[in-house]
């Protein structure tokens, strides 16, 4: 009474609670034990249902699998039972509720309410049956890419979209609770703490019991207001589905803080941590999402429920824009975004965010509303091209960061494709061909060659037409042989040997018109050099080692005078030396060659910041590693080893740089197979064996796309081959079920190149050398001679000059095959050189021992 008179509030709430105490005494609370923990209902008979097995645990029930026993049909159920130690009015009445909720719901992607009642005392509901795995494995083991995982969620919003329009909140939406079967659907589970939102219609009871299921929630997918106990709304489901939709877009967790957090960090997190963008936080397709993707995740994850979408209907809207390529409904319904997006849908531009894009597409679009401004946005458009890929690049190659230009050269090649080469004046003409050059550069350096193709044939395009308006202009024909040059030298990445020569040849006669338009101009005379270049380049890998020496001889004098003053070509003054070295070693001289590559090093180490130049980094590693090569040759194999750990050495660190640069993973995989090769003629087999392992799963990770046949065939040929020998030695059996299945696949390999250049051609030889000596050695004399005679055939037409290590496979083929006259001929010339290479030393060591010339050594 005299709180009442001071506090009236509060005694009113200490009435209540006496009043609740002589209840539950008046009921026998403290007498009634405890219900014990549920037992097995294995085998239990609940309506025209039989319980077979525990299959999970809902929010309030035990979830149990049960087959109809009742004869009418068959089918599997699930049946979930509320669970002993929730027994209670309150828990009775929440589930009863679940009951009711899902009598409300019918849609094909929720778990239907089949039946219900009581058994005893004890509720149950009888739900559809899922078999299915939660949607993010479902997502991950069926490997979808971003649209087929946006389209597999709009199945989970138009689930959760039905329940809103039926003023019912889920408020537990999670992967576990969302299954999809193998056959792709999806069925929502699980409103065991769902909220009705008339519950203003249902004052007492029901208010109370959705205020104690809202504390139910789960903690990483809970909205902030959740777990401050705040009001819960539509809201609240849309951030627990922008958690799940980051979660399937980027495999990660938009809050998930260190694994070493509390659980009040963990719910601090939610509350306060801003994520990080989507595209930001992904591992792969960050492209894609960059963008509406982002923003529409950003929506979904807003702190303030006010600030997300109302409900999951209207995030379902905003991501079907987004695949139909139309203005999301989250972004500033600015101008330039609405025009973005309908040349978006017209393929005459690109959608995309930022300065860029917005300068980039408004150029694009103006020419179709305002013909007076177009001009003015057309220059601004492909003038901010240039500027990003060129002086920005200029900035990011040296550090190895080209990756960061990916999003500008896609954003300006989906403009460029949107305009005829023969409708642009010519300085727009120049444009577009100076940036079509940039972009494929930059494709061509990481590796992406069927890119690089597609864009240089696009400046072939403009280029020509160019050319064709001013034949006599010098600008012109310089703008031509570039793309000449670059779609030659694509194709001879790509194997394409006879059409890269063509291109190259005829690059050089544009490169020498120009020289004699104007002989002194450094610029033109530097183009000359560059085409000789790369024409001994190509006949090297022909097999013209001749031919292609006297090329790079005119290369080296048109470098030795434009040195001085471009001193920008020290970096191909470098590669000279290297091929040099090449051509003097397919000619058998060998010393030569050597001095040819120490210089190569020399040169590089000597270039001014060197060390953190990656570009020079880059090919000082391959400038090792081709003397460690030219050192194996000649027998001096410590010296060989000591510079392939140089290689590696230099190469790991350009990796870590640019982990997606594919021109530094196949140097690193080049790298351990060199190592590798380098330690077994040294008999370190065990740490031979470690890195051609090593380089074979380099490979297989990056043996996708356009340079398959350098992958498949030198690497993996070579380290096969690099096994075979160390199995020999070790007394193993040897791998020639592998050697068996690269030998088959070989046809398949080359579909893409009518010719493999010479280092590809000699690893195949020795991979089919190696398997015809095993079958060989299991009496399997046909199979053997097969691969020996393969061999004969890949080499005796092709080899011309003086190459050792074509001449060795060459002799150790007919040696095999009784040929030994013809075998002891070719030994006696490589022997005549300097070659010591432990391959061939074995062969003259057989051969000196008598052996029968079918023998395997």
């Amino acid at each position: 009474a005299r709180i009442a008179s001071e506090a009236p509030e509060l005694a009113e709430a200490l009435s209540s609670l006496l009043a609740g105490q002589e209840t539950m005494l008046g009921a026998g609370f403290l007498e009634t034990p405890a219900p014990l923990p549920e037992r097995s209902l294995a085998g239990h008979v609940l309506g025209a249902y039989t319980v077979e097995r525990e299959i999970g645990q809902g929010g309030m029930g035990t979830v149990w699998l049960a087959r109809r026993t009742d004869g009418r049909f068959e089918g599997h159920v699930a049946v979930k039972v509320l669970s002993g130690p929730l027994h209670g009015r309150g828990a009775v009445q929440r589930f009863e509720r679940e009951g009711r909720i899902l009598g409300r719901l019918s849609h094909p992607h929720i778990a239907r309410l089949i039946d219900a009642g009581v058994d005893g005392q004890r509720p149950y509901l009888i739900l559809e049956y899922v078999d299915g795995l939660p949607i993010d494995a479902h997502c991950s083991r069926a490997q979808l890419g971003l649209k087929a995982r946006v389209r597999l969620f709009l199945h989970v919003l138009a689930a959760v979209a039905h329940a809103h329009a039926r003023l019912i909140l889920h408020r537990d939406l999670k992967p576990s609770n969302i299954l999809v079967s193998a056959a792709g659907e999806v069925k929502l589970l699980d409103f065991g703490i769902a909220k009705l939102l008339d519950d203003s219609n249902q004052p007492g009871a029901a208010s109370e019991l959705t205020r104690a299921a809202g504390n139910a929630y789960t903690p990483r997918y809970a909205a902030p207001e959740q777990i401050e106990g705040g009001d819960v709304t539509t809201a609240t489901d849309v951030y627990a589905l922008g958690v799940l939709l980051y979660l399937l877009l980027a495999s990660r967790h938009p809050t998930e803080p260190q694994a070493t957090a509390s659980a009040l960090e963990q719910l601090r997190a939610v509350v306060e941590t801003v994520p990080p963008p989507a595209s930001q936080a992904a591992k792969a397709q960050a492209r894609e999402l960059r963008g509406d993707l982002d923003t529409i995740v950003a929506k979904a994850l807003k702190k303030q429920p006010a600030e997300r979408y109302g409900n999951a209907a209207l995030l379902a809207e905003d991501l079907q824009r987004w695949l139909d390529h139309v203005p999301i409904a989250a972004r500033p319904d600015a101008a330039l975004y609405r025009i973005a997006k309908f040349v978006r849908r017209h393929r005459v531009g690109v959608a995309a965010s930022g300065l860029l894009a917005g300068v980039v597409v408004a150029g694009a679009a103006s020419t179709w509303w305002q013909a007076r401004e177009a001009r003015q946005q057309q220059v601004q458009a492909e003038g901010l091209i240039e500027f990003m890929l060129g002086d920005l690049r200029a900035k990011l190659s040296p550090v190895g960061r080209l990756d960061v230009l990916d999003s500008v050269g896609a954003r300006a090649l989906d403009y460029y494709a949107a305009q005829s080469a023969g409708r642009l004046d010519a300085a727009s003409l120049g444009r577009r061909s100076r940036a079509l050059h940039l972009i494929g550069e930059i494709a061509e350096l990481r590796g992406n060659l069927d890119d690089a193709a597609r864009v240089f044939a696009q400046a072939t395009e403009s280029t020509a037409e160019l050319l064709a308006r001013h034949p006599g202009d010098g600008q012109r024909l310089f703008d031509h042989a570039q793309s000449l040059f670059w779609g030659g030298y694509v194709d001879y990445q790509r194997g394409r040997l006879e059409a890269a020569e063509q291109a190259f040849l005829t690059y050089r006669d544009l490169a020498e018109q120009l020289a004699r338009l104007d002989p002194g101009k450094p610029e033109w005379q530097a183009e000359v050099s560059m085409a000789y270049s790369n024409l001994g380049t190509v006949l090297l890998d022909r097999g013209r080692p001749a031919e292609a020496l006297a090329a790079l001889l005119r290369t080296r004098a048109a470098l030795a005078a434009l040195l001085p003053q471009r001193p920008a070509m020290a970096l191909e003054a470098a590669s000279n030396h290297g091929w040099i070295a090449k051509a003097r070693e397919m000619l058998g001289e060998l010393e030569s060659a050597l001095g040819e590559r120490q210089q190569q090093i020399a040169f590089l180490r000597a270039m001014p910041d060197a060390p953190r130049d990656r570009e020079v980094q880059s090919a000082l590693g391959v400038a090792l590693g081709e003397t460690a090569r030219s050192l194996l040759d000649l027998g001096r194999l410590s010296e060989a080893v000591q510079h392939a750990r140089e290689r590696l050495a230099v190469v790991a660190p350009l990796v870590l740089s640019d982990p997606q640069n594919k021109a530094w993973n196949r140097n690193l995989a080049l790298a351990h197979l060199q190592l590798a090769e380098a330690l077994e003629a040294a008999g370190e087999h065990r740490d031979a064996r470690q890195h051609g392992q090593l380089a074979q799963q380099h490979t297989q990770r990056l043996a996708q796309g356009a340079a398959v046949v350098d992958w498949q065939v030198f690497v993996r040929g070579s380290a096969l081959a690099l096994t075979a020998a160390l199995d020999a030695a070790d007394q193993r059996p040897g791998p020639r079920d592998d050697l068996e299945a690269f030998v088959a696949e070989l046809p398949q390999l080359l579909q893409r190149n009518a010719v493999l250049n010479s280092r590809e051609r000699l690893a195949a030889a020795r991979a089919q050398l190696a398997l015809g000596d095993l079958h060989a050695r299991d009496g399997q004399a046909g199979p053997a001679r097969a691969q020996w005679l393969a061999v004969h055939e890949r080499l005796s037409d092709k080899t011309q000059g003086n190459d050792p290590q074509a001449l060795t496979l060459l002799a150790a083929a007919l040696w095999r095959l009784g040929h030994a006259e013809q075998a002891r001929e070719l030994v006696r010339r490589v022997s005549q050189t300097p070659y010591r290479h432990p391959g061939h030393m074995a062969l003259v060591s057989l051969m000196q021992r008598g052996a029968g010339s079918r023998s395997s050594p």
